[in-house]
């Protein structure tokens, strides 16, 4: 229905200006006419009363203003006068209009050089318009005994043209209506049989009209099947499935992801470098993806040796020996570290969006540091694609301003911003100060995800209630301007080491024969380590939380104890991973 009346409003539109511009036409056309029959009339109206005016032209100025006011009984003709060859008025009717002078009429009709003996103009008075027409009065000699001007009525013409308006813009009224329901019956008709004919085609029956459009149909189902047997048959994930998969959807394109953590850390011990593999949800989760594409990963040059190991842009090749993506180092001093990372980051977003039972803490020159870190690895991010529309992985909390920093510089790019924390509600998330600036950052993103549906609801009922934008809740989009931010859930976690146990007589048994082959004890929780565990970064006095402690503290923030405020996390192995959940080596 709705396409028939746009289809029809489309015709009534056309027609309509189709008919405007036929009026104007037509208008011009008649007027045209309309002015040539008068000047054929008045020279008509002059020859028929040639010999009464000759003979009273010059003798009898009375005889001749009577012959002018028998020339005005003409419904149509307003007023006549009689002008000698020198421009002297010799005799005119009482309506005739003063305004227009012998004299001027016969030098304007001899500067426009006319053709024949009767020359005409259109002007305007206060009673309407007028025509007036100037024909010569000659008698059977060479000699012109004058001109004779004859003021013509043209509201008749008025009314004709409004009559023919009214009848032109019906009669195409009438037309559109009748093409329109033809049109729209005729499209109804051949609708029904294009779909019968099409139904049949489907069902093995088709004509010779429809057999390329069914070959096509086909060829596409049986594409679709190959894959999704592909798919089905394909095995578990393994990097070459990656690899092969990334390629073939991502034609070779290279991803950078920005993360804190660096994959892989270079630490000097005892005179030597040794490379540690930070143990991390995060790294084990990403990257298989950035060895399958060959992209950059920009993150945080927090080991001892990491500066010695760069070459001049801060790059590095790694895995050692397979050297299949580029790491880029980011240097942060002290000062922008123990800002932005252990402050707002961990001291004050960590347990915000955890709801942890404790206060989180804002400082002004904190988020000072967040803003300024944020810019750095935007810049990094920005100096690292190769194209103006390049795959970026925004990771964590602690870049939550990076998103609309690297659309500012790269408004083509595809920025995929994933918060590895909860997404608190509106009114928790109200207690930020800087809660405006780290969404609107965050809706810089082209996709944003969480891990839950309840947080991207809590991230949707913020973006309402603290910004401007538009809420496309049936596709769980928010709309700026022009550019949409989806809004998605991701579940993410690592695989759970479940083939080791011959049986998994209950899910507490599970665990401790796990980490009793890995060489991990139990740990009890105390007091102080779940206190510690609520907040990611040690308080004023020097207590820091630990990967003893329950809970689940931010891998970034685990270090070991020590008598400063603020330190820099410790490079962990691989074994003590896996304690954040009450156990220990």
């Amino acid at each position: 229905m709705r396409r028939r009346l746009r289809f029809l409003a489309a015709l009534f539109v056309g027609l309509a200006v189709v008919g405007w511009a036929g009026y104007f036409a037509l208008t011009r056309t008649t007027r045209a006419w309309f002015e040539s029959d008068l000047t054929l009339r008045s020279q008509l109206a002059v020859v028929s009363a040639r010999e009464s005016l000759a003979r009273h032209w010059s003798s009898n100025p009375d005889r001749l203003k009577a012959t002018l006011a028998d020339i005005t009984r003409d419904e149509r003709i307003m007023a006549a006068a009689a002008c000698s060859p020198a421009g002297d008025q010799l005799a005119a009717t009482d309506s005739y209009p003063v305004g227009f002078s012998c004299r001027s009429l016969l030098d304007r009709m001899r500067a426009e050089g006319p053709a024949g003996p009767s020359w005409s103009m259109t002007s305007e008075l206060p009673s309407g318009r007028v025509n007036l027409s100037v024909t010569t009065l000659e008698t059977g000699g060479s000699t012109a005994l004058g001109a004779v001007i004859l003021v013509h009525d043209l509201s008749y013409l008025g009314r004709r043209e409004a009559t023919t308006r009214n009848l032109l813009l019906a009669g195409f009224f009438l037309v559109a209506m009748g093409v329109g329901f033809v049109m729209v019956l005729a499209a109804r008709f051949a609708w029904k049989d294009w779909t019968t004919e099409l139904q049949r085609a489907l069902s093995g029956n088709a004509t010779r009209e429809f057999q390329p459009l069914i070959r096509d149909v086909r060829a596409l189902a049986e594409r679709l099947v190959a894959e999704r047997d592909l798919e089905a048959h394909g095995g578990t994930w393994s990097p070459a499935r990656l690899r092969s998969t990334l390629t073939q959807h991502l034609q070779g394109e290279r991803v950078v992801i920005l993360a804190n953590r660096e994959p892989y850390i270079h630490q000097r011990v005892d005179g030597a470098i040794e490379v540690l593999h930070p143990a991390s949800g995060l790294v084990t989760a990403l990257e298989p993806v950035m060895r399958a594409c060959s992209g950059v990963w920009v993150g945080h040059g927090s080991g001892s040796a990491d500066r010695e190991t760069v070459d001049a842009h801060a790059h590095v090749r790694v895995p050692p020996g397979e050297e299949s993506y580029l790491l880029r180092r980011v240097w942060l001093s002290e000062a922008e570290e123990d800002g932005y990372y252990y402050g707002l980051a961990n001291e004050g977003l960590w347990p915000l969006c955890h709801v942890a039972h404790t206060r989180p803490i804002f400082r002004a020159d904190d988020w000072e540091h967040y803003v300024a870190v944020n810019r750095k690895f935007a810049d990094a991010v920005c100096e690292e694609v190769d194209t103006d529309d390049p795959i970026v992985l925004v990771q964590d909390y602690h870049f939550a301003l990076a998103p609309k920093m690297i659309r500012e510089r790269l408004p083509r790019a595809t920025i995929i911003t994933f918060w590895h924390i909860p997404w608190p509600n509106a009114e928790r998330i109200g207690i930020c100060p800087w809660r405006e600036e780290l969404i609107s950052g965050l809706l810089g993103s082209s996709i944003v995800g969480f891990h839950t549906q309840q947080h991207c609801n809590n991230f949707t009922d913020s973006v309402d209630a603290f910004m401007e934008s538009r809420i496309d809740r049936e596709s769980n989009a928010i709309v700026q301007g022009a550019r949409r931010t989806l809004v998605r859930p991701y579940p993410i976690s690592i695989e759970w080491p479940v083939h080791w146990l011959p049986s998994v007589p209950t899910v507490v048994e599970s665990r401790r024969q796990v980490f009793e082959e890995l060489g991990l004890a139990p740990v009890r929780c105390s007091a102080s380590a779940s206190i510690a565990s609520t907040t990611p970064r040690a308080s004023r006095n020097g207590c820091r939380p630990s990967t003893s402690s329950c809970g689940g503290t931010p891998s970034s923030a685990v270090a070991s104890p020590s008598s400063s405020s603020r330190h820099r996390a410790e490079p962990r192995s691989i074994a003590t991973a896996s304690s954040t959940n009450g156990w220990r080596r």
